[in-house]
């Protein structure tokens, strides 16, 4: 198991060569003008969590991170590895992004659960042991909007098992971990 909160940095002061050539496979194919977003500290925690992942054949990850990667045209590639690499993916959008000035669909206010102005989400990413090859993952997404209190009280009581989730199937080329309406 492999849990944390890793930094959000897009300018990264990890740049080993060891890090860089793992985070390889999240830029491969990609004819991006600005690759930057996938050098982010965050990026990199997760592409070393599947990779030890891989090693053991098993496992889960389970981070509290930016939530730009959940839709951001850079990060495809991405969350194409992730989707073929693991079984089961959780994400809870809890969204609060002061950037974006977040709003909640009916308008008002939505906050961070954190004091920091990047939007958030909790991922749950499992793979099973001797799992069948089916692929891709399934992909369970949740999300909460609103004050910071009520976001509190949503995870107080969240379960996998809640029917808050909804199974969601991401397709080709970008390989959304949100619900978008592509019409």
């Amino acid at each position: 198991v492999m849990l944390g909160n890793p930094p959000y940095n897009v300018v990264s002061a990890n740049k080993s060569q060891w890090i860089e050539g793992l985070v390889q496979s999240y830029k491969a194919g990609l004819n991006e003008q600005n690759i930057q977003p996938l050098s982010d500290d965050y990026i990199k925690f997760i592409r070393y969590a599947q990779e030890k992942i891989e090693q053991t054949g098993e496992g889960i990850v389970a981070f509290v991170t930016n939530n730009s990667f959940l839709d951001g045209s850079t990060h495809r590639t991405m969350r194409q590895e992730l989707l073929r690499v693991f079984d089961e993916i959780y994400i809870l959008n809890l969204h609060g992004s002061r950037r974006l000035k977040e709003k909640t669909p009916e308008g008002g206010k939505d906050e961070n659960v954190f004091d920091i102005q990047t939007g958030v989400s909790i991922n749950l990413f499992v793979k099973k042991q001797n799992s069948e090859p089916k692929r891709p993952a399934t992909l369970h997404y949740a999300e909460q909007y609103g004050l910071r209190e009520e976001k509190y009280e949503t995870l107080n009581t969240l379960r996998l098992d809640s029917p808050l989730w909804k199974e969601l199937t991401p397709y080709p080329p970008n390989y959304f971990f949100v619900e978008k309406d592509l019409a």
